[in-house]
Parts: C-alpha cells; structure tokens; sequence
C-alpha cells in the first residue's frame, strides 16, 4: 500500500518513519500469511527503528544507496537474524553494493530506467543471480507489466490494471461466470426483490452451500443453525447477505489468487464510491456506483474489453459506458475512485469540490471501505466443492 498525500497539505507527522509505522500499525490485514513493506531510512535502521514492530510479516525497505553508511550491513543483518524481511529498492547492481544486496529477500527494480541505471533486463538479471524475489516497481501501462513479466520479474507494482485497453480476443464468458454476473446486476438494483433473488441463490447447489457454511460459522454469530436460505434473511437481515453475496459472486468470476486480489480491489472501490455518493447527499446514485466499483476489474480479471465481458448482461448504459471509458453521468466518479487510489490529489480535489466534498470526506470514506473489504474478505471462506447430490 503506498501513503501519500497533496504537498500543499504540510506534515502529518514529523517524519516519513512515523507515517510508516502509524500506516502498519492501522492498515487492515487479510490474515496471518500478509506481508507489509514498510520504508525505513537507513539512519532508522541504524538506530534500530524498525524493532518497535513486530517481525511477523514485516519486511523493512532501505535504498540500495545505503550501501555507503558505515554499519548499515551489520545493522541489516542482525535484523534479519530476528526475522524480519528484508527489501532493497532502487536496485541497480552497484558493486560496493553487493554485501547489503545479498542479505535481501526481495530486490526492488523501478520500471523506469534513471540516468546512467542500468537496462531493466540487466538489473533483473542481476537480481536473480542473488537468488532473491524481484518486483518491479513504477509500472504504468500493460504493455510495460507484459515486458516486465517477460523478463521473469516474481512481483509487479504500478497502475497497469486501469488502462488496459485489450482488443477483441477468442475467449468467452462461461454459463457460470454468466449467470453470476447477472445475478451480480440484479443485486444492485435498488428495487431488488430479495425473497426472488434468494430463490434464484438456492437453485445455485455450490453457492448455496458455501453461504449455508458461511452462516453458520463462528464468525457470523447466529444464535441457531441455518438451514434455508429464507431462514438467514429472516435471522440476519438481507443487507449482510447482499454484502456477503455480491463478495462471493464476484470472486466466483474466477478462482485464481490473482483474481482473488481485484475482486478484493473491486469491492473497496465499490464502498468508496457509494460511501462518496452518500456524503455528497446523492443516495440515488449508490446503487449504481456500488455495481460500477464491483464491475470496474472485469477487464483485468477477465482479460477481455469491458464490452465483451458484459455483451449478454442487462446493466444500464450508464454503467456500460463508463466502464468501456465513454462519456457517461457516471464516468467522473469512476475518475474520482482511480485519483484517489493513484494519489492524483489535483484531480480528485476537483472532482471532490464539484460534489460539495473536500479531501477529508474522500480519505475517510477510503479508509472506511478499505475496512469494509477487509472485513467482508476475512468472513468470505474458500471456495468449496459441490456436496453429491
């Protein structure tokens, strides 16, 4: 997760170090296996800063120009020692470099080559022959994750999914991938009739077992077992289990890890977005900027244009358009959702001023949907098979 803010704004707190360990100490966790890169400078590794954390799944940055302070390599290495991960970033195979290199268990690459760097291949390259992971960092096209991902970088870092703009391909949407995100445009509708929509779920055999295991599972705390899905409207109430429904529905799209992490992308920008029509006092819109934040990773988790993945389903055309970048009502907060997660503050304090908000209405209402996200994906259980009939 990257912090950042207006340089207009001033300090929120009185260093870098501070932010980044108020950041990890408050960001939302999606179980025991995370991982948090959090950037140190390398005067705090020195003075010993990062142990105010916990090792479990930290991983402390430095520069690979810390390479010059006396004591830096001995300093990670005792770190390391007590199970921290280490990150080096802005790797560029420095040769007086090597022994703090070499203590890395990843090797941050900028996708964009600086004076006198390096070919991006050469420094991959180099990186593998320390036998650490390598992620690419700063890209900012698909083109550029392709080359990237050619060249067997581990991990990508940058803004490819939101333009993709991938051609017409071969591939289709399945039965089953179909009938959910149809399902999904129903849910949405503000006029929903849900005891319809539930009978539609219970003729679904595999969906209708995970949401069963999921309500009554410890974390959902029902007083009593659940056996129908009429039952749990009636004892839960529908608004949890149109949550849990379009979470679940959305990563049924497609099962692999990948996918996993912008369906979770999707549902945040979904809360942003309705959490932003409500302050701006346009309730009316919610439902269909909900639908828009949910739809908004179908090209990337698809690997189809917008418009072919959804050729078969009934949403509006508001939505259609924006989601296949045309001019639409709907196009500006679509805009809004990607400035603020891209910290393209000038064009989200735009944006945010023409519907009444100011900055501090878009941070909380990010922070409260990446909470939501978080929450909702710690409840979703794994996929599980189909029970014989």
């Amino acid at each position: 997760m990257h912090f950042a803010q207006p340089s207009s704004a001033g300090s929120l707190f009185t260093d870098e170090t501070t932010a980044n360990m108020l950041l990890e100490a408050h960001l939302p966790q999606r179980g025991p296996s995370h991982s948090t890169i959090v950037t140190f400078p390398a005067e705090s590794v020195l003075d010993g800063i990062p142990r105010v954390l916990w090792p479990q799944g930290i991983v402390v940055e430095l520069d690979e120009a810390a390479c010059a302070l006396p004591g830096i390599v001995q300093a990670v290495a005792g770190l390391k020692e007590a199970g921290y991960g280490i990150a080096v970033a802005r790797f560029n195979n420095v040769a007086e470099c090597r022994p703090l290199s070499a203590l890395a268990d990843m090797l941050i690459v900028d996708a964009q080559e600086s004076e006198g760097a390096p070919p991006l291949a050469e420094r991959i390259a180099a990186a593998r022959q320390l036998g650490t992971k390598v992620l690419v960092r700063g890209l900012t096209s698909w083109r550029s994750m392709l080359h990237a991902r050619s060249l067997s970088a581990d991990m990508l870092q940058g803004f490819f999914f939101t333009g993709m703009n991938l051609p017409p391909n071969n591939k289709s949407v399945t039965a089953s991938q179909l009938s959910r995100l149809r399902l999904l445009e129903c849910l949405g509708k503000p006029d929903a009739d849900f005891k319809q929509l539930a009978r539609v779920v219970e003729t679904d055999v595999a969906l209708t077992y995970r949401l069963l295991l999921f309500l009554n599972s410890a974390s959902f705390g029902l007083a009593r077992q659940v056996t129908s899905i009429q039952q749990a409207i009636v004892l839960a109430g529908w608004q949890p289990l149109k949550k849990w429904l379009e979470i679940a529905l959305l990563t049924d799209l497609s099962p692999s890890a990948r996918h996993q992490e912008l369906c979770y992308y999707a549902a945040q920008r979904a809360g942003f977005l309705k959490r932003v029509a409500r302050a701006a006092g346009m309730e009316r819109l919610v439902p269909k900027l909900s639908l828009l934040g949910l739809f908004s990773y179908l090209e990337p988790i698809f690997e189809m244009p917008p418009a072919q993945v959804l050729a078969n389903v009934p949403v509006e055309d508001s939505i259609r358009l924006a989601l296949c970048g045309q001019k639409s009502i709907l196009s500006p907060w679509l805009t809004l959702g990607r400035s603020v997660e891209n910290a393209n503050w000038e064009t989200a304090s735009r944006l945010a001023k023409s519907a009444g908000l100011g900055l501090a209405d878009l941070s909380r209402c990010h922070l409260e949907s990446l909470a939501e996200a978080d929450t909702l994906f710690r409840l979703l259980p794994a996929p599980q098979p189909t029970p014989a009939a």
